[in-house]
């Protein structure tokens, strides 16, 4: 079979297909280092993966490297992290490796933001979509969660369990396909760190411009005041002035194991003719959201 030109969707729709045809006993809890090792083996024989495995590494979360005779391939995870997050780190790899490895055969260093596909590297938000695309099947998610649901953390986390990665990559998953206005604000010691939204909720000015100097988180909101409660858990309420210049409902938890606050935003549906910037004619969503970062 000729791969040449395949994209991430081809590749990891053609991998679903061969779980499928196989039907592991858990379809999509299934071993990704395993699956990387024998398909590789397989399909590229002349340069295999041949090592998945955890180590210290220090300022990345993943990496793919080929060895000194470069016929072999290794894929390297941060050891200490969430099995869910390794197992989508060795899958973001797997993507590097299947789509890149040939135009940068020296291999990849991949950092949290690059496997998260947060840093407008195109290469990093190919390997990103491939990995969701594996391991969180978006005809299955959306049976899960549709595309007008607005969840909470309890049915994101039931399937971050189902599909055995982290909550950050069920939302964020989530937030690329829904047809709502959502963002999600990961925070610590009141700032923000990072955030990320929805498609429809970027294009009516719902984000926060991380790349520059830091965000104060906002004071009257729940996060803000460090509440943690099952309340806010569930969601509560905000007026406007709040969050944005708009009513919102807001639903924060605090993360012991990772030190961070993640919390989620859902506006209305409703957009307005001078909220809505479809018709600016200046960038594409994407382009605009990565430049605003």
């Amino acid at each position: 079979m000729d791969f040449d030109g395949w994209g991430p969707e081809r590749w990891h729709i053609h991998l679903s297909l061969l779980l499928n045809a196989t039907n592991p006993p858990d379809r999509y809890r299934f071993d990704i280092g395993i699956l990387a090792k024998e398909f590789s083996r397989n399909v590229f024989p002349k340069d295999p993966i041949t090592e998945v495995m955890g180590d210290a590494l220090d300022g990345f979360e993943g990496a793919l490297i080929p060895s000194e005779s470069k016929k072999r391939w290794g894929i390297y995870y941060k050891s200490d992290r969430s099995a869910g997050r390794q197992r989508f780190t060795v899958a973001h790899e797997l993507g590097h490796y299947l789509l890149h490895r040939r135009k940068y055969p020296d291999g990849f260093r991949c950092s949290e933001e690059a496997v998260d596909a947060r840093d407008g590297n195109s290469i990093e938000r190919e390997a990103n979509e491939f990995a969701s695309g594996l391991l969180i099947p978006l005809d299955d998610f959306r049976r899960q969660i549709s595309v007008t649901t607005r969840p909470d953390f309890d049915q994101l986390g039931e399937c971050a369990n189902r599909y055995d990665v982290s909550l950050i990559a069920v939302i964020l998953r989530w937030l690329r396909y829904t047809n709502r206005r959502s963002m999600i604000v990961v925070s610590r010691d009141g700032f923000i760190k990072w955030a990320w939204s929805s498609t429809p909720a970027l294009k009516t000015g719902r984000y926060f411009k991380t790349s520059g100097a830091p965000i104060e988180l906002p004071t009257a909101s729940a996060v803000g005041e460090n509440r943690f409660t099952n309340d806010v858990r569930s969601g509560i309420d905000h007026p406007s002035g709040v969050w944005f210049a708009e009513e919102c409902r807001e639903m924060t938890i605090r993360s012991q194991r990772h030190d961070l606050n993640y919390t989620l935003l859902h506006f209305s549906d409703y957009v307005s003719q001078a909220d809505s910037f479809e018709n600016d004619g200046l960038q594409d969503t994407y382009e605009r959201f990565a430049n605003a970062r």
